[in-house]
């Protein structure tokens, strides 16, 4: 497996999901289904985001010196979340709540890796205004919750989020063929949240260990599954 191998892979991934979100975009215009997904809207920016191993290490080669910091420096703080996190729930929670946000957004709050944000960035398009995007829904008053669950279209977003459904169903088919590719290449499927990954990448140079074969990998990354559950998922 060549370093250029794994770019193309991800590249090519990228630009298929783009090309379908564009044609969805284009069917529910014509359904009368809006999206209000803008520049400077980073309420999602909150989330966890988790990625493919494939996709972090091609976003890690593209990061500016102040950008590996911000990484780096964010690393003890997303450890501490996972060690106190005793469901994934709770994790998911915890770090919406504590992790500060996307180390990525900039003073404006834009994506300042906007063109090689990951697939599952790529797929999330809103279908209420970006406020909605924000909200922790158990903090909500419960008449509150009923009246916008009962305002979703089940056929047309992932229920009970009100983020289009096709757009995620076919970021994770594409994360799917990516794992595939990958577990064909070197045996391993490992994907995990996006700015642990990149640490792991600018930390351990995993993607060089990868395309080396490197021996006992295999057992390095079970141990960091089992460390921290919540942030790598190895297959």
């Amino acid at each position: 497996m060549a370093w250029q191998e794994l770019r193309q892979q991800v590249e090519t991934s990228w630009q298929q999901l783009d090309d379908s979100v564009v044609a969805l975009r284009r069917h529910c215009a014509t359904q009368g289904i809006d999206f209000y997904c803008a520049g400077g809207c980073a309420n999602c920016c909150t989330l966890a985001v988790n990625c493919t191993f494939a996709e972090a290490a091609v976003i890690a080669a593209g990061l500016s010196h102040a950008q590996r910091r911000l990484v780096l420096e964010r690393l003890p703080l997303l450890e501490g979340i996972s060690a106190a996190a005793t469901t994934l729930k709770e994790f998911l929670q915890l770090y919406r709540d504590r992790s500060g946000g996307c180390p990525f957004l900039d003073g404006q709050q834009y994506c300042a890796i906007y063109p090689a944000r990951p697939l599952s960035c790529r797929a999330l398009l809103s279908t209420r205004p970006a406020a909605w995007c924000g909200v922790d829904f158990a903090t909500l008053h419960p008449l509150e919750k009923k009246a916008f669950l009962s305002s979703l279209d089940a056929a047309v977003v992932a229920y009970p989020s009100h983020y289009l459904a096709a757009s995620q169903e076919q970021g994770a088919r594409l994360e799917s063929a990516m794992e595939d590719w990958l577990e064909r290449q070197r045996g391993v499927r490992l994907s995990g949240n996006l700015v642990w990954l990149l640490g792991m990448e600018l930390q351990h140079r995993l993607s060089e260990r990868l395309c080396n074969g490197e021996q006992d990998l295999a057992g390095w990354l079970a141990e960091q599954q089992q460390r921290h559950p919540y942030l790598v998922q190895v297959g």
